[in-house]
């Protein structure tokens, strides 16, 4: 082999090398990066939700009245609202949220009657193709109410 071969043949070498520990480098980098930032999430996470157990309704309706004035404190900060304007801003965005929240559960509510009526149909419509030990391995799959449990547990295990 020739001394230009070789010199080239090494040129190659030492690049793919090269480029090869670099990305195995900024692999491991950004792995270790998101390794300790999920550790911190998580301790933060744990620190922060630890905290929220309460003993009492008192310190419960206490806690929630402070993070209603820490919300108030900041949209007041972030609109840069007058004296004037808060006490009538404030009464609107309330009047607001309760509106949205009562029609949020009339909605929720006529879902559930609607799923609950098509899902009795459903199972009607079956009863003639399935047996009853079935109907019953059915309602724990698709019942609504287990429907909602299996998310619920779902979410409590993530």
């Amino acid at each position: 082999m020739k001394t230009k071969s070789k010199a080239i043949l090494a040129f190659l070498t030492i690049f793919i090398l090269g480029g090869v520990s670099g990305y195995l480098i900024n692999d491991s980098i950004v792995n270790k990066d998101r390794y300790s930032n999920s550790e911190r999430y998580e301790r933060e996470g744990s620190d922060r939700w630890g905290d929220r157990s309460f003993d009492s309704d008192e310190e419960r309706a206490e806690h929630r009245r402070l993070m209603r004035q820490r919300a108030k404190n900041r949209l007041s900060t972030e609109l840069d609202l007058s004296e004037n304007q808060k006490e009538q801003f404030f009464s609107l965005l309330q009047n607001y949220h309760t509106e949205i929240m009562d029609s949020i559960r009339v909605l929720k509510s006529t879902e559930n009657r609607f799923i609950q009526e098509h899902y009795d149909e459903f199972k009607s419509d079956l009863s003639d193709l399935l047996n009853d030990q079935q109907i019953n391995r059915l309602d724990s799959f698709f019942h609504p109410d287990s429907v909602r449990h299996n998310r619920i547990q779902h979410m409590r295990n993530r």
